[in-house]
């Protein structure tokens, strides 16, 4: 009995096993940097007795973070193990400019333009209603077909189901939601033979043109 409480308490009092090194894999510098401030972790804890799930819940709050898994590294260290965001496109508020993945979460917001990442007009909120507009706008976005993207200007995206194009000929195409983008894209590059200001094809079955 004594040895096992001597073991006990070697493992969750001691000093002996306590934290000393905090290892993040997965993430740049300046995200580095980020993940560590949220873990805030509680070096010369023992490693025991430290709330691994908490310290994942804290860094998975940030932007930037797609997911996180924290992991004790015996005898002295954690390893907090990062999943970043992949980008998809731009979306700007005019002072300021962030990148959107397809699940329609801002992260890495700066003043200029990411190279490679096309720009999506879109709400900069963090509503349930405005994060469902950008992750739609974005599956519209790199959705297209090769041959009708060649031929888009601009993606708009007020709401989920509001999604519309401005082709680099000035006209617009309201696209509507996210939904049967094969459908839609094959109905308008068929109406794009005949000239107009605006196509409606948000509703593939019974598509429309204004002269």
């Amino acid at each position: 009995l004594g040895a096992a409480g001597a073991l006990v308490w070697l493992i969750g009092w001691s000093d002996v096993l306590a934290l000393e090194e905090v290892h993040v894999t997965g993430a740049g510098a300046s995200v580095e940097r980020d993940v560590l401030a949220a873990a805030a972790p509680p070096m010369g804890e023992p490693l025991v007795r430290i709330d691994t799930a908490a310290i994942a819940d804290a860094v998975r709050g940030l932007p930037e973070v797609a997911d996180v898994s924290v992991t004790r590294s015996w005898p002295r260290a954690l390893t907090i193990s990062v999943e970043l965001r992949s980008p998809a496109a731009v979306v700007s508020d005019g002072s300021a400019r962030w990148q959107v993945d397809s699940e329609g979460v801002l992260f890495g917001n700066g003043t200029e333009q990411p190279a490679g990442l096309p720009v999506l007009a879109a709400p900069t909120g963090d509503t349930v209603d405005e994060v469902a507009a950008r992750a739609a706008g974005v599956a519209v976005l790199t959705g297209l077909p090769g041959e009708l993207a060649e031929l888009v200007v601009t993606v708009t995206a007020e709401t989920e189901a509001s999604v519309e194009l401005t082709l680099d000929g000035g006209a617009t195409v309201r696209w509507g939601t996210a939904d049967q983008m094969g459908e839609k894209g094959d109905v308008l590059l068929a109406l794009l033979a005949q000239e107009a200001t605006h196509y409606d094809v948000s509703a593939p079955a019974k598509p429309a043109i204004r002269p």
